[in-house]
């Protein structure tokens, strides 16, 4: 009977101190949402977490943080009381750290009261880095041969104000942090405003260079996004060529004028060989010509050559030069071989003046520009489209290509793209957009543009 007290009394013990145990284990390290239990007795513990800085009111004294694990967000006060280190240990005020930096904090859980910040230890930072090496599709970053990956919880940051993943340009700079292989955040240093060009009717067809890093073809309307700060612009058109410099200011548009270039006059002849026999092969200055075509050629001396199996090959000195007709007409009369004899009957070549015989229309050469650049968009999909509803009456560019007034429905560009919208009165906005190649139409409402 005194056994069975013994062990009664026993379990008892161990009963009344479990709740105990329990209590002791709750207290240490927490994110910002847990809070430990009993908060009569219990809240004013210390508390920490590691947070992305997202908001700071000096006014109020309050911080806004993301927790890196949790990603929820709370406000915090500060106080006289409360420490600020850099990561070097190096005493600093609050409104020292920068809206997207990485900080381990301590605070008290029953008053929401940071007691002591710290610029994490264990975070990275890349600064200067293109926006350009964002790849959105695989939704990561590399920098300095390395890859870090980023999710929809990343912020993104324009000096202390929060911005949208959208509102990040690859002709941005950015400075870029996070834990691991993680970003946690990324800050805009150098924003992005807009070039338009105007006059450019002698460059259509050509092309314009920004920097050496933007390659396009010039056409009517166009609205490029380009990095603020000043700019060298190259645009080419046959002969014709000029180099420009630019001032773009934040978020604002700049206009360049190319109204004062003409186009060159090309001083061109037109050339129409005849040349017996049939089927004989053309050659000019090494190149062989279709023998049945009127040949525009530019003023000046070049090499022909005429070969025909079986016949002596010619060779002589064309000169192109103003003509009052349509073209040049030059009859080519090749001698056949003759075994065994020395002496040959040299080709006949007779050059008749200018007349206004048949010609041959002349197409507009079409452009295509090489580059070791990286494409930023793939090829179309002409089986869907893309449609931009709002807001209604802005003019809707695509990677700087004019694509109408808004609502508007274009064909499917696939991979990164810049849309950018413009109306008069209005700041102009863009955004960068990864187009997913899902065999969908897609609609985009963007926000009402604000006024200048």
């Amino acid at each position: 009977m005194k056994k069975q007290k013994n062990n009664f009394l026993i379990l008892l013990a161990i009963v009344v101190m479990m709740p105990l145990l329990a209590n002791g284990c709750q207290k240490g390290t927490t994110n910002l949402s847990q809070r430990t239990a009993n908060n009569a007795s219990d809240d004013s513990v210390e508390q920490s977490a590691v947070a992305v800085v997202k908001q700071m009111d000096a006014d109020a004294k309050t911080v806004v943080l993301q927790d890196t694990d949790t990603q929820e967000q709370q406000t915090f006060s500060y106080n006289g009381a409360t420490t600020i280190y850099s990561r070097n240990n190096v005493s600093m005020v609050m409104t020292q750290l920068s809206c997207g930096e990485i900080v381990e904090v301590s605070y008290d859980g029953s008053k929401n009261l940071l007691t002591n910040v710290q610029v994490a230890k264990d975070a990275w930072e890349y600064t200067d880095v293109k926006g350009e090496n964002i790849d959105r599709t695989e939704r990561d970053i590399t920098v300095s041969g390395r890859k870090y990956q980023y999710d929809n919880t990343v912020s993104v940051f324009c000096e202390q104000q929060s911005l949208a993943l959208t509102d990040l340009n690859e002709q941005d700079e950015i400075t870029i942090r996070g834990i691991g292989t993680k970003v946690q955040s990324f800050q805009i240093t150098k924003g992005h405003g807009f070039l338009r060009l105007s006059g450019q009717d002698a460059f259509i067809g050509g092309t314009i260079e920004v920097d050496q890093s933007i390659f396009m073809n010039v056409q009517e309307d166009m609205l490029l996004t380009v990095s603020e700060g000043e700019h060298t612009v190259v645009l080419r058109n046959g002969k014709l060529e000029a180099v420009e410099k630019v001032t773009v200011q934040k978020d604002q548009e700049t206009l360049l004028d190319l109204s004062k270039y003409e186009p060159i006059q090309e001083k061109e002849g037109k050339v129409k060989f005849v040349v017996t026999p049939s089927g004989a092969a053309l050659y000019i200055n090494g190149k062989q010509r279709d023998v049945n075509r009127v040949l525009t050629l530019t003023y000046g001396n070049y090499n022909v050559s005429v070969r025909a199996d079986g016949y002596q090959d010619y060779t002589g000195i064309l000169h192109v030069q103003k003509s009052t007709g349509a073209y040049q007409t030059i009859y080519v009369d090749l001698a056949e071989k003759v075994e065994n004899v020395q002496e040959t009957k040299a080709p006949a070549v007779t050059s008749v003046m200018p007349t206004q015989a048949e010609t041959t229309s002349q197409p507009t050469p079409t452009t295509i520009i090489a580059t070791d650049a990286p494409s930023v968009t793939k090829a179309p999909d002409k089986e869907h489209t893309i449609t931009v509803k709002e807001p209604a009456g802005a003019s809707v560019y695509v990677n700087g290509i004019y694509q109408g007034v808004a609502p508007i429905t274009f064909t499917k560009v696939l991979g990164n793209a810049t849309i950018t919208l413009a109306k008069d009165g209005y700041l102009t906005r863009s955004y960068s957009v990864n187009v997913l190649d899902d065999d969908k139409d897609v609609n985009y409402n963007f926000a009402a543009l604000i006024a200048e």
